[in-house]
């Protein structure tokens, strides 16, 4: 009498487990990686001051607007952080997680319902699509959520669960138009399955109000629909139809482990059931009932058959598309894992665990954006950084708004093509003659084959040099200042300082910010470091900061004669000096033997020193 409610409690505990164990999961790393281009994507198309300037920007856009305008109220509560846009994809995930449960319980029973949730808790194609600011894991939450409601009417079509369904169904097709499969996938379901007459009537009925809550949106459909083709930013991650393609598929909805899993797969397509007699135990093999197996085969058969189908014509197949078929997926599986007897069941899902917790099937490497423009953060003093990285120019701007300010001038240079097209160069020409100094942030060939010639016309050269690597591909950030001939101080025979740039006045405990520009007289042949320096009335050092240029990234031993180079140092100022009037020197020597190199001022000598003016500290 005690075993029903015993065994409830077991399985509410085991549910809370696997709860945890999804959301550690998923909260796990969630900031590690800079955001990539669909999330800088999602962060712009998410701007504006009310849902409606979200709604219309989407229209002009791909996709539908409930994830878009759902994260626009989020964004504005919890805030613009890596983790804090990223939580919301990671608790939308954990939905899912919940969600499977009652989906696998409906179908097959409870224990098929907790199986189902710790394989796509495990699952690492769901993990990492719930780590980015993106729409799928809410495509699969409200995919889980129509079929669990589509389950429930099946069983019970009461009030609650015809609205549950029609409500749940319509907000699947505002998060992605791919949601639509599931729709027709429950539709041929009914079609083969409702019984009586009436039934199937009232099947349709529901079908028809999810669509009819849709109606709204679809001239906007239409319209996106037409001008979608053309446009390659759209569709510049998808894959073809190919082995390659479908390996990284499979590895995403099975694992690594794909054997064991595709096993367990075609083991949830049946009912088995043990006798026991005098001798061996004997298994019986049933096909009834069918409705709930058929179900999620057509679910899957729909969708992976139309994606591949479809992107024979029009190319828009991605891995993270297949998200939508994961959970009848999963459900199969857990169901085959429930046809097993207790100690192939419990031995098969410890492996399950254990492979699940130690490796990692799918987690894309982003380009390191956050790295990139944290560096040209370092050094930036106000100047336009210009963007031609493609669609990376979405999450530069983030890094950019976040790191540098957002009333920091900055330019896709990707927008200006399509804007102004055969009038592009001359417009960017005509903005660089309006400027001194810029960034660009570049992935490509260094040479600049487009509009490097422009630059030169306008009078820049490239002064700084920054790379990070992204899977053997450079992308640069370059800083650009105009070229000068004038000649501020000569050290030695060897560099020649052109320019240079200091605050006026600073505050003690304050970081003075100096900025040079040299060139090399002769090739240098040694790392020379560069001393900046701060005297009182006395003469007495009273602040110092020693480094190679850039923090050594511009090493003076790469140096060509005649190249003009930019560097930065920030000197930091003793929290108790007092006010008053400070001379700003600096001193060039080589760390080897720490000689200075011989200072010339106006074509006389001037000791070990370059005086580069006053500071003053205020009170």
């Amino acid at each position: 009498m005690n075993r029903t409610p015993h065994r409830s409690s077991s399985l509410f505990a085991a549910i809370v487990l696997v709860l945890l164990l999804g959301w550690a999961l998923r909260i796990h790393d969630i900031d590690a990686r800079s955001l990539w281009a669909d999330e800088g994507w999602t962060m712009l198309l998410s701007e504006g001051p009310g849902l409606d300037d979200v709604t219309r920007t989407l229209a002009a856009d791909q996709h539908p607007p409930l994830f878009f305008a759902a994260f626009r109220l989020w964004r504005s509560a919890a805030g613009d952080t890596e983790f804090a846009t990223r939580a919301f994809s990671a608790l939308i995930g954990l939905l899912a997680v919940a969600g499977i449960v009652q989906l696998g319980r409906g179908l097959y029973g409870p224990l098929a319902g907790v199986l189902a949730a710790l394989l796509l808790a495990l699952a690492d194609n769901h993990i990492d699509l719930s780590q980015e600011v993106r729409h799928y894991s809410l495509l699969a939450t409200l995919a889980i959520a129509s079929g669990v409601f589509y389950v429930r009417w099946w069983r019970h079509p009461t009030r609650a669960n015809r609205i549950g369904y029609v409500l749940a169904s319509i907000a699947l097709l505002y998060t992605h138009y791919l949601g639509g499969f599931v729709l027709v996938a429950q539709l041929l379901h009914m079609l083969a399955f409702a019984r009586p007459w009436r039934r199937l009537a009232d099947a349709l009925f529901l079908v028809g109000a999810a669509c009819l809550g849709f109606l709204p949106w679809l001239p906007v459909v239409l319209d996106q629909n037409r001008l979608r083709w053309d446009n390659p930013l759209y569709y510049q991650n998808a894959l073809p139809n190919s082995l390659d393609t479908y390996r990284a598929v499979r590895v995403a909805l099975l694992g690594s482990h794909y054997g064991l899993m595709a096993g367990l797969l075609l083991a949830g397509l049946v009912y088995l059931a043990y006798r026991r007699g005098a001798g061996e135990p004997r298994v019986r093999v049933r096909l009834r009932p069918a409705w709930p197996t058929l179900y999620l085969v057509i679910w899957i058969a729909l969708v992976v058959g139309t994606t591949v189908l479809i992107n024979e014509r029009r190319q828009f197949l991605t891995v993270r598309n297949f998200i939508l078929v994961t959970p009848p997926i999963l459900v199969l599986i857990a169901h085959g894992l429930t046809n097993l007897d207790r100690a192939a069941r419990g031995l098969l899902v410890g492996v399950i665990v254990v492979v699940g917790l130690t490796t990692v099937d799918a987690r894309r490497h982003y380009p390191d954006w956050r790295a990139l423009t944290r560096t040209v953060a370092a050094h930036h003093a106000g100047e336009p950084v210009l963007m031609d990285v493609w669609v990376g120019d979405f999450p530069v701007r983030y890094y950019i708004d976040r790191q540098m300010g957002d009333a920091t001038p900055r330019v896709s240079l990707r927008e200006w093509r399509d804007a102004y097209r055969e009038q592009f160069l001359p417009h960017l020409l005509d903005y660089l003659q309006q400027i001194d100094s810029f960034w660009l942030v570049y992935w490509g060939d260094p040479a600049l084959p487009e509009y490097g010639g422009v630059i030169a016309e306008a009078g820049f050269e490239r002064t700084a040099t920054f790379s990070i690597d992204h899977l053997g591909s450079p992308i640069y950030s370059f800083r650009y200042d105009r070229t000068t001939g004038a000649v501020v101080a000569r050290f030695g025979d060897v560099l020649t300082l052109r320019r240079f740039e200091l605050p006026a006045s600073a505050r003690a405990g304050e970081t003075l910010d100096v900025a040079l520009w040299w060139t090399a007289d002769q090739p240098p042949g040694l790392d020379y470091s560069i001393s900046v320096m701060l005297l009182d009335a006395e003469g007495n050092r009273v602040a110092q900061q020693d480094g190679a240029p850039l923090d050594g990234a511009s090493p003076t031993s790469a140096w060509e004669p005649g190249a003009l180079k930019y560097d930065a140092h920030r000197l930091i100022l003793p929290a108790g000096l007092a006010p008053g009037e400070y001379a700003l020197d600096i001193r060039v020597y080589w760390y080897g033997d720490g000689m200075p190199l011989p200072v010339t001022t106006q074509g006389a000598p001037s000791g070990d020193d370059a005086v580069l003016g006053e500071v003053t500290v205020l009170p």
